[in-house]
Parts: structure tokens; sequence; C-alpha cells
């Protein structure tokens, strides 16, 4: 398969992941439909977006904003959905319950997939590996962050959560494999998604955090 196909369909199962995560945010801070497909759409391509401007491109999905329709689908679907679902309210807690915990796993999904199209660009300007972590990282995280702060909360990746330390690595593992050891794309995007993945569910089963100062003054 082509790179850049193969590339594009990750962004579109990356977009869609993020999407649900935006959406289902959406849903616990009980937006409006506007307010819903809106952080749905910025989680989605607001990591990308950091990114482009960053390395002086025009953003992509400007270009080609298939990305956008999408995110707006994934939101207006979920939205019809939760409104429509019999015998249960948005309000429902089992409901809210059962959408926490398909946030997490959309979320993780999304994070590895972004991480690993941002280090691709790094590495395809012939960028060194840590550049190549940041733009993984940014992209990644930047369309939760922008997410987080437009319903005033304070981003997880700036508290506690490993988030952005797995998007750097992530990316700087890309960045080796394929520039250093000129191993094939694919099967490294493909083996590090599995990797990064799975060390991010574990991650979010057993609470693993970096150290902040809340935990600190607690001991």
């Amino acid at each position: 398969m082509d790179f850049d196909l193969f590339l594009l369909i990750c962004n579109y199962i990356g977009t869609i992941s993020f999407a649900v995560s935006g959406t289902i945010k959406g849903f616990k801070k009980k937006l409006d439909i506007f307010g819903i497909t809106l952080l749905a759409t910025i989680t989605a391509i607001g990591g990308g977006l950091i990114r482009d401007a960053l390395i002086n491109r025009f953003p992509l999905t400007f270009v080609e904003p298939s990305s956008i329709y999408l995110s707006i689908l994934v939101s207006i679907i979920m939205y019809l959905f939760v409104i429509t679902k019999k015998n249960e309210s948005p309000r429902d807690k089992t409901l809210y319950q059962f959408l926490g915990r398909m946030n997490l796993i959309f979320d993780a999904i999304g994070l590895v997939i972004f991480a690993l199209i941002g280090a691709s660009s790094g590495a395809e300007l012939g960028l060194n590996f840590m550049t190549s972590g940041i733009l993984a990282a940014l992209t990644g995280v930047g369309g939760g962050i922008i997410r987080d702060l437009l319903v005033n909360e304070t981003p997880l990746v700036l508290k506690e959560d490993v988030y952005a330390v797995l998007a750097l690595f992530t990316g700087i593992s890309y960045h080796i494999l394929v520039l250093d050891w000129r191993m094939a794309r694919i099967p490294v995007f493909i083996g590090l998604f599995c990797l990064f993945l799975l060390i991010r569910l574990l991650v979010i089963k057993y609470h693993i955090n970096l150290p902040n100062m809340e935990n600190s003054q607690k001991r």
C-alpha cells in the first residue's frame, strides 16, 4: 500500500476517535449541538493545525477539509443517538459512565495515531529525533488542550497525565526506526501503534500519573 494512502486512512481513524472524544466532553459539559460539534472538530484537527504552523506549512485540513466534515458528522450522529436513546436521558448516570469509558479508549487511539502522523511529518522533513518527538506530542495532544481550554478546564496533560510524554516517545521511536535504522514505514507505524496503544491503556487501567504539586503536598 502507498504510504500516503495509508496515512490518509490512519488520519480518518484518528479523526473519528478524537471527534468522539470531543463530542463526549461536550455531553459532559451539557453543551448545545453547536458547542458539541465545535469541540469534536477542534479536538480532531487542533493538533494538526499547531503542527503545520510550526513547520511553516499551510494546514492540510484547510486544503482538504474532509476531516472537518467527518468530525461534524460524527458529533451529529452521536448527538442524535444520545437524545433519542429510549428510557435513558443524556444525564443518566449509567450512560455517562459508559461514555466516560469509551472516551478514554477513543482518546488513546487518537493520541497514538496522531502522534505517529506528527512524527512522520518530522521524518519527511529530515529533522532530528527530538523535533520529530515534539511534533508528535503537539499533534497528539494539541487538539485536546484546545478542547479543555474551551470548556474552562486545566488540560490533564499539564497536571499529571503521562499523555504528552507517551506521544513524545512515540515520535522519537518512529524517527529512530525509520530514519536511523531504515525500517519500512508502514510496519513501523503499525507496530508502534499497537505497542504504545497498549501502554496507554495500561496507564489508564492502573492510574499511572506523573508527580504533581497536589500529590507532593499530601505526603
